[in-house]
Protein backbone atom coordinates (compact mmCIF):
# COMPACT_ATOMS: atom_id res chain seq x y z
CA UNK A 1 0.00 0.00 0.00
CA UNK A 2 2.92 2.49 0.71
CA UNK A 3 6.66 1.82 0.35
CA UNK A 4 7.90 2.79 3.67
CA UNK A 5 7.29 2.28 6.78
CA UNK A 6 5.42 5.33 8.04
CA UNK A 7 7.51 5.91 10.79
CA UNK A 8 9.83 8.84 8.85
CA UNK A 9 8.25 11.22 10.64
CA UNK A 10 9.43 9.92 14.36
CA UNK A 11 13.15 9.74 13.98
CA UNK A 12 13.81 12.83 15.62
CA UNK A 13 12.04 12.75 18.75
CA UNK A 14 13.34 16.09 20.47
CA UNK A 15 12.75 18.03 17.64
CA UNK A 16 9.27 16.49 16.91
CA UNK A 17 7.87 18.02 20.49
CA UNK A 18 9.31 21.38 19.33
CA UNK A 19 7.80 21.41 16.13
CA UNK A 20 4.06 19.77 17.55
CA UNK A 21 4.00 19.95 21.04
CA UNK A 22 1.85 22.74 23.66
CA UNK A 23 -1.20 22.06 22.35
CA UNK A 24 -3.06 22.45 25.73
CA UNK A 25 -6.23 22.66 24.71
CA UNK A 26 -6.08 19.23 23.54
CA UNK A 27 -4.41 17.34 26.65
CA UNK A 28 -7.06 19.77 28.41
CA UNK A 29 -9.97 18.16 26.91
CA UNK A 30 -8.70 14.62 27.64
CA UNK A 31 -7.11 15.43 30.95
CA UNK A 32 -11.46 16.53 31.56
CA UNK A 33 -12.60 13.73 30.23
CA UNK A 34 -10.18 11.31 32.52
CA UNK A 35 -11.46 13.00 35.27
CA UNK A 36 -15.38 12.28 34.35
CA UNK A 37 -14.36 8.73 33.61
CA UNK A 38 -11.90 7.93 36.57
CA UNK A 39 -9.35 4.85 37.01
CA UNK A 40 -6.94 3.59 34.67
CA UNK A 41 -6.41 5.57 31.36
CA UNK A 42 -4.47 4.07 28.18
CA UNK A 43 -3.45 6.19 25.15
CA UNK A 44 -2.67 4.04 22.05
CA UNK A 45 -0.03 5.31 19.91
CA UNK A 46 1.37 8.13 22.47
CA UNK A 47 4.69 8.86 20.52
CA UNK A 48 6.69 11.06 23.29
CA UNK A 49 3.95 11.05 25.80
CA UNK A 50 2.97 14.71 25.03
CA UNK A 51 -0.66 13.54 26.39
CA UNK A 52 0.27 11.32 28.64
CA UNK A 53 2.44 13.09 30.99
CA UNK A 54 0.36 16.42 31.02
CA UNK A 55 -2.25 13.68 32.15
CA UNK A 56 0.01 11.99 34.36
CA UNK A 57 1.18 15.24 35.77
CA UNK A 58 -2.44 16.24 37.29
CA UNK A 59 -3.15 13.15 38.99
CA UNK A 60 -4.01 10.31 36.10
CA UNK A 61 -3.16 7.13 36.24
CA UNK A 62 -2.19 5.99 32.67
CA UNK A 63 -0.31 3.92 30.20
CA UNK A 64 1.21 4.89 27.30
CA UNK A 65 1.40 2.20 24.26
CA UNK A 66 3.68 3.21 20.59
CA UNK A 67 5.35 1.18 18.30
CA UNK A 68 8.03 3.69 17.76
CA UNK A 69 10.62 2.47 20.16
CA UNK A 70 13.02 6.30 20.14
CA UNK A 71 9.67 8.15 20.78
CA UNK A 72 8.76 5.94 23.74
CA UNK A 73 12.96 6.42 25.17
CA UNK A 74 12.24 10.02 25.07
CA UNK A 75 8.92 9.52 26.52
CA UNK A 76 10.53 7.93 29.76
CA UNK A 77 12.86 10.13 29.64
CA UNK A 78 10.41 13.54 30.18
CA UNK A 79 8.33 11.11 32.85
CA UNK A 80 11.31 11.16 35.42
CA UNK A 81 9.71 9.91 38.29
CA UNK A 82 6.04 9.55 37.62
CA UNK A 83 4.52 6.21 37.84
CA UNK A 84 3.62 5.90 33.99
CA UNK A 85 4.05 2.55 32.17
CA UNK A 86 5.32 3.21 28.37
CA UNK A 87 5.55 -0.02 26.04
CA UNK A 88 6.31 -1.00 22.87
CA UNK A 89 3.59 -2.07 21.20
CA UNK A 90 1.79 -2.75 18.26
CA UNK A 91 -1.99 -0.91 19.05
CA UNK A 92 -3.17 -3.62 16.57
CA UNK A 93 -2.30 -6.42 18.18
CA UNK A 94 -1.80 -5.34 21.92
CA UNK A 95 -2.90 -7.38 24.50
CA UNK A 96 -2.82 -6.65 28.37
CA UNK A 97 -4.69 -8.31 31.34
CA UNK A 98 -5.44 -4.64 32.22
CA UNK A 99 -8.78 -3.22 31.49
CA UNK A 100 -8.92 0.74 31.29
CA UNK A 101 -11.81 3.38 31.71
CA UNK A 102 -10.40 5.21 28.99
CA UNK A 103 -8.74 4.94 26.48
CA UNK A 104 -7.25 7.42 23.56
CA UNK A 105 -5.49 8.07 20.48
CA UNK A 106 -4.65 11.88 19.68
CA UNK A 107 -2.09 13.28 16.55
CA UNK A 108 -4.82 11.99 14.37
CA UNK A 109 -3.47 8.52 14.87
CA UNK A 110 -6.18 7.00 13.79
CA UNK A 111 -5.66 8.02 10.09
CA UNK A 112 -2.25 6.09 10.37
CA UNK A 113 -3.99 2.69 10.28
CA UNK A 114 -4.83 2.49 6.61
CA UNK A 115 -6.63 -0.36 5.95
CA UNK A 116 -10.15 -1.98 6.68
CA UNK A 117 -8.39 -4.61 8.70
CA UNK A 118 -5.89 -1.85 10.59
CA UNK A 119 -9.00 0.42 11.46
CA UNK A 120 -10.79 -2.40 12.70
CA UNK A 121 -7.48 -4.30 14.93
CA UNK A 122 -7.09 -0.88 15.98
CA UNK A 123 -11.15 -0.59 17.40
CA UNK A 124 -11.04 -4.50 18.40
CA UNK A 125 -7.52 -3.55 21.01
CA UNK A 126 -9.49 -0.94 22.10
CA UNK A 127 -12.83 -2.37 23.01
CA UNK A 128 -11.47 -5.97 24.08
CA UNK A 129 -9.15 -3.58 26.57
CA UNK A 130 -11.92 -1.38 28.03
CA UNK A 131 -14.11 -1.85 31.45
CA UNK A 132 -17.55 -2.72 30.48
CA UNK A 133 -19.08 1.33 30.22
CA UNK A 134 -15.44 2.70 28.84
CA UNK A 135 -14.56 5.43 26.87
CA UNK A 136 -12.81 5.61 23.86
CA UNK A 137 -12.04 9.19 21.96
CA UNK A 138 -9.94 10.20 19.67
CA UNK A 139 -9.73 12.60 16.42
CA UNK A 140 -9.36 12.89 12.61
CA UNK A 141 -9.31 15.09 9.74
CA UNK A 142 -12.76 15.35 8.28
CA UNK A 143 -12.09 14.38 4.25
CA UNK A 144 -15.63 16.43 3.89
CA UNK A 145 -13.75 19.77 5.37
CA UNK A 146 -10.05 19.39 4.24
CA UNK A 147 -8.39 20.33 0.68
CA UNK A 148 -7.46 16.66 -0.57
CA UNK A 149 -6.35 18.12 -3.74
CA UNK A 150 -2.51 17.36 -5.12
CA UNK A 151 -0.46 20.09 -4.36
CA UNK A 152 3.09 21.23 -5.37
CA UNK A 153 5.55 21.77 -2.22
CA UNK A 154 4.75 25.12 -0.19
CA UNK A 155 5.97 26.75 2.95
CA UNK A 156 4.61 25.21 6.16
CA UNK A 157 5.43 27.18 8.98
CA UNK A 158 8.53 27.12 11.11
CA UNK A 159 9.74 25.97 14.52
CA UNK A 160 13.14 26.51 16.38
CA UNK A 161 14.54 23.50 17.15
CA UNK A 162 16.81 21.88 20.68
CA UNK A 163 19.91 24.02 19.69
CA UNK A 164 17.74 27.18 19.11
CA UNK A 165 17.62 27.13 15.17
CA UNK A 166 14.92 28.35 13.44
CA UNK A 167 13.84 25.25 10.62
CA UNK A 168 11.45 26.11 7.55
CA UNK A 169 9.13 23.40 6.86
CA UNK A 170 7.40 22.73 3.57
CA UNK A 171 5.91 19.82 1.75
CA UNK A 172 3.63 18.56 -0.97
CA UNK A 173 0.64 16.36 -1.01
CA UNK A 174 -0.80 13.44 -3.29
CA UNK A 175 -3.86 11.51 -2.56
CA UNK A 176 -5.08 8.83 -3.75
CA UNK A 177 -8.85 8.78 -3.85
CA UNK A 178 -9.70 5.05 -4.65
CA UNK A 179 -7.88 3.86 -1.52
CA UNK A 180 -8.36 7.26 0.73
CA UNK A 181 -4.75 7.66 1.63
CA UNK A 182 -3.06 11.06 1.52
CA UNK A 183 0.67 11.05 0.75
CA UNK A 184 2.62 13.88 2.59
CA UNK A 185 6.19 14.66 1.77
CA UNK A 186 7.42 16.98 4.21
CA UNK A 187 11.02 18.57 4.36
CA UNK A 188 12.76 20.50 7.20
CA UNK A 189 15.32 22.94 6.01
CA UNK A 190 18.15 24.07 8.55
CA UNK A 191 20.19 25.99 6.09
CA UNK A 192 23.05 23.78 6.37
CA UNK A 193 21.08 20.84 6.06
CA UNK A 194 17.48 19.24 4.90
CA UNK A 195 15.45 15.99 6.42
CA UNK A 196 12.69 14.79 4.10
CA UNK A 197 10.31 12.40 5.55
CA UNK A 198 7.13 10.88 4.17
CA UNK A 199 3.91 9.85 5.60
CA UNK A 200 0.48 8.41 4.49
CA UNK A 201 -2.63 9.04 6.08
CA UNK A 202 -6.09 7.41 5.43
CA UNK A 203 -9.26 9.68 4.92
CA UNK A 204 -12.38 7.71 6.41
CA UNK A 205 -15.34 9.98 5.93
CA UNK A 206 -17.46 10.32 8.92
CA UNK A 207 -20.56 8.05 7.95
CA UNK A 208 -18.40 5.15 7.20
CA UNK A 209 -16.47 5.97 10.83
CA UNK A 210 -19.49 5.53 12.69
CA UNK A 211 -20.41 2.22 10.93
CA UNK A 212 -17.33 0.70 12.51
CA UNK A 213 -17.77 2.20 15.82
CA UNK A 214 -21.29 0.99 15.66
CA UNK A 215 -20.04 -2.93 14.32
CA UNK A 216 -17.31 -2.98 16.71
CA UNK A 217 -19.63 -2.32 20.15
CA UNK A 218 -19.20 1.51 20.45
CA UNK A 219 -21.73 3.40 21.21
CA UNK A 220 -20.96 7.03 19.34
CA UNK A 221 -21.90 9.94 22.65
CA UNK A 222 -20.63 12.69 20.99
CA UNK A 223 -18.92 14.20 18.30
CA UNK A 224 -17.24 17.89 18.05
CA UNK A 225 -15.56 19.80 15.87
CA UNK A 226 -13.00 20.82 17.85
CA UNK A 227 -11.28 21.08 21.67
CA UNK A 228 -13.92 23.56 23.59
CA UNK A 229 -16.44 21.03 22.02
CA UNK A 230 -18.09 23.06 19.64
CA UNK A 231 -20.70 20.11 18.22
CA UNK A 232 -19.52 18.65 14.44
CA UNK A 233 -20.49 20.12 11.11
CA UNK A 234 -20.14 18.16 7.82
CA UNK A 235 -18.13 20.68 6.87
CA UNK A 236 -15.40 20.76 9.93
CA UNK A 237 -12.20 20.26 9.44
CA UNK A 238 -11.73 17.87 12.65
CA UNK A 239 -13.82 15.41 14.01
CA UNK A 240 -13.61 14.23 17.65
CA UNK A 241 -15.62 11.12 18.50
CA UNK A 242 -16.02 10.44 22.27
CA UNK A 243 -17.79 6.54 22.20
CA UNK A 244 -18.83 4.16 24.75
CA UNK A 245 -18.16 0.51 25.59
CA UNK A 246 -21.50 -1.10 25.13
Amino acid sequence: MIDHNNQEEYRDPMNYDLEFGGETDKYEFFLQLAKKNPGHVLELACGTGLATLYLAERGVQISGVDIVEPMLAYARVKAKDLPVAFIEADARTFESDQRFSMIFLTGNAFQAFLSDEDQQALLQTAYNHLEPGGIFAFEMRNPDGNDLSDEEEEHWGTFVDVDGVTVKVSGSQTYDAEKQIMHWTTVRDWGHRQTTSRIACRFTDVQTLQQLLEKQGFTLENQYANWDQTPFQPSSPMVISVCKKG
